[in-house]
């Protein structure tokens, strides 16, 4: 049997494949079983399956009637060198999982048993031809094919050719260019190219771009003016694409700030413990009197949310006339003046993806943590009212006095955060307890003491604070600030 002939993986596809396995899978390099997968790896698996006429390849080396068939390990070994069978599962898998191959059974003619393969997907093959334009006199030409590697709008996807469909609204065209990232489209426009989409704007100065008529040299020269110092570790991703990051299971006790050393709540320097009883209830002693108080189960309601500042609607200009900016009102009036007729929560968007941490000062301290929407489980437990604390890992980290009922305290106030309430001019301590609440929702945090007499609910949770809010916020908050 003749050896394969490993076609050069074009350079556009090349990139697109790579982007597309760090979009759904992990950004590259990754590790994964031990196995360090980077884009070198990816595209020489993607060219041993390129290779073969079926694009399919045995996963490992078979020996049968019809002798040895090579397998995925064996090619990788041969143009990496080295014993690649711990590789070649592992690339396979992640192959598979972004979309690139699909899993295929390899039969052995003479045997008639089939093995474990991959399949080079239709849409991830190339030729000797591939990357060529049939240009036209006065259209697109292949020379110009640079620009296509870095989209001009998020500076992170490329551009491809997208044929035999329209856009909607738009002459029909021959072709049409879309990017892989943000899904900006453009249209060629005799050696021009139109910029007619964006589907989410990263940049809030893209708008002037909307529509605009440029050469493909012209494009590439706004992608040097506009792009940002960004620093060496790579870049960020900015799309309708972008990975949300990855969490813990929880906050760390110790965040890696300067705290109090002591961490246990203390009263007058003696160590303040927590008891149960038998029944679950909780005890808190206070100055006056002692109080037991019952766990609140919730439900949630929706999947947790990523950056919901983001998604406010006011203009920067507006947010700045509240009092609670008055003292960062000139520094944005004066630096960022071309973001202020622009909506807020884009512009923070795109100042903390630039690493500008002045986005933080117009955000409370837990603006920027994840949320949650939840509310009370027990129809009973939510229509009282009295005092709830908030109680977690040993920790007494609030106390408030409820006149009105639980429900509406915890369904409506700490269990329905907005957008708006992540600002400056929000509700922080909003914002803390949903997040404690998110971040322990295995846990119970809320716990209630039922009370009716208006005069003794406030009385009752003076007592408490008087004896528990004496210790810094910080020492006995688990999420840190």
């Amino acid at each position: 049997m003749a050896p394969p002939q490993f076609l050069p993986i074009p350079a556009p596809l090349h990139a697109l494949a790579c982007e597309t396995v760090s979009r759904r899978i992990g950004r590259l390099p990754l590790v994964k079983d031990g196995v360090e997968v980077t884009e070198e790896l990816v595209g020489i698996t993607l060219e041993c399956l390129n290779a073969e006429i079926t694009r399919t390849l045995p996963v490992k080396t078979t020996t049968g009637g019809s002798g040895t068939r090579p397998g995925l390990e064996d090619c990788l070994s041969g143009r990496r060198g080295g014993d690649q069978s711990a590789v070649a599962p592992v690339i396979a898998g992640i192959l598979r999982d972004a979309g690139l191959a699909g899993q295929a059974d390899v039969l052995d003619a003479a045997t008639h048993t089939q093995s474990r393969g991959l399949r080079l997907l239709p849409a991830w093959t190339w030729h000797i031809g591939s990357g060529e334009f049939a240009g036209t006199e006065g259209q697109y030409s292949p020379a110009d094919d640079a620009w296509l590697a870095r989209c001009p709008v998020c500076k992170t996807g490329i551009l491809g050719r997208v044929t035999g469909k329209r856009l909607f609204g738009i002459p029909p065209t021959d072709y049409y260019l879309d990017c892989s990232h943000c899904g900006a489209k453009f249209i060629p426009d005799k050696d021009r190219f139109r910029l007619v989409s964006i589907a989410r704007i990263a940049d809030p100065r893209w708008r002037q771009y909307l529509n605009s008529c440029k050469t493909p040299d012209e494009w590439s020269a706004l992608i040097r003016e506009e792009t940002p110092a960004r620093p060496a570790a790579g870049r960020i991703a900015t799309s309708r694409y972008r990975m949300a990051p990855k969490k813990p299971e929880a906050p760390p006790l110790a965040p890696a700030v300067h705290r109090p050393e002591k961490t246990v709540p203390q009263v007058d320097g003696i160590p303040v413990t927590f008891s149960t009883l038998k029944d679950g209830s909780l005890v808190v002693p206070g100055i006056a009197r002692t109080l037991y108080f019952r766990s609140v189960k919730v439900r949630f309601l929706r999947t947790t949310r990523h950056d919901l500042f983001c998604h406010a609607e006011r203009t920067l200009g507006q947010a700045l006339e509240h009092p609670a900016y008055a003292g960062v009102k000139p520094l944005f009036a004066t630096e960022y003046a071309r973001y202020l007729p622009l909506r807020i929560g884009p512009v923070a968007e795109e100042l903390r993806k630039k690493n500008d941490s002045r986005y933080r000062l117009l955000l409370n301290r837990y603006g920027d943590r994840d949320f949650g929407s939840f509310a009370m489980e027990e129809p009973l437990q939510a229509q009282k009212k009295g005092i709830l604390i908030v109680f977690l890992q040993g920790r007494l980290c609030h106390i408030a006095a409820c006149h009105t009922t639980f429900e509406d305290l915890v369904d409506r106030t700490f269990g329905n955060i907005t957008s708006n309430t992540c600002y400056c001019d929000g509700d922080e301590t909003a914002c803390r307890i949903n997040n404690l609440v998110t971040s322990f929702r295995d846990q119970p945090v809320f716990w209630i003491h039922e009370m009716d007499d208006d005069t003794a609910i406030d009385a009752a949770a003076a007592d408490l604070k008087s004896r528990y809010l004496k210790i810094p916020p910080d020492s006995g908050d688990p999420a840190g600030s």
